[in-house]
């Protein structure tokens, strides 16, 4: 293979991407790769936060409203930031499990119903009875984002068609024929950052892998840039809206 190509791998389980359950229900895998430069093959993914909003008050040096810095231990991510960074994650971490579950049992149904967006969150906040979440984060955006994402998902391992939302529930037709992943410049992740504080450490020594387009696994539009440091096996995963 040539320097810098890649293999791509959508969705792959929350296990193969984070060293622990820590962001479990904050963040979302989204694909992962296999990263082939002249020295190595190296395992990277690409992941968002979507479904949840930032509390400034606890930007660390690692993880901020604009980036997430990880550590690559053996083709998974170690998180060292602060988690208190997403509003609700501690209700987000509770809930999460159980959409799970509810999904696992009922998917292939709503899928096959076309159940919109706004009858799955009435469903969820009524049968799992969520409604107090709205007063401490935004739970109707949390259960948009996990459905958009859970169906996507589904009907890509039943159709092998990407980013299909909108033909599965909407009736917009097929999906556009999508890479996954785009290209992506150093640059490109600089201007993005470029009003974030702290800044990075060394951000020349990183190499941009590419970026991924968040309307494609949600319907929201939160893109990912993806860079990696091979000197210090680090991960910086910058969010910016489209």
């Amino acid at each position: 293979m040539q320097e810098n190509s890649m293999k791509i791998f959508p969705y792959p389980s929350f296990e193969e991407v984070f060293t622990d359950k820590t962001l479990e229900g904050v963040f979302y895998p989204l694909c992962s790769i296999e990263y082939v430069t002249k020295e190595s093959v190296v395992k990277l993914h690409f992941i968002s936060t979507n479904g949840l909003w930032m509390d400034e008050d606890f930007s660390t040096k690692t993880n901020t409203f604009s980036y997430t810095l990880f550590n690559v231990v053996d083709g998974r991510y170690q998180f060292c930031g602060d988690i208190r960074l997403y509003k609700g994650f501690l209700q987000a971490k509770e809930i999460f499990p159980k959409l799970v579950a509810d999904f696992e049992a009922n998917g292939n149904s709503y899928l096959h119903q076309k159940l919109s967006t706004e009858a799955y969150i009435a469903k969820q906040i009524s049968t799992l009875d969520l409604s107090s979440y709205a007063k401490i984060f935004d739970i109707e955006y949390y259960l948009q984002t996990f459905y958009e994402f859970s169906i996507n998902q589904l009907y890509y391992r039943l159709h092998h068609e990407f980013a299909a939302f909108g033909a599965a529930i909407g009736g917009f037709g097929k999906a556009e024929k999508s890479p996954i992943v785009y290209g992506a410049k150093l640059e490109d992740a600089m201007e993005a950052l470029h009003s974030s504080q702290p800044a990075i450490e060394d951000i020349q020594d990183y190499h941009a892998v590419g970026q991924v387009i968040g309307c494609e696994f949600f319907t929201d539009g939160n893109d990912t840039i993806l860079l990696y440091n091979a000197l210090k096996h680090r991960a910086l995963c910058v969010n910016f809206y489209s």
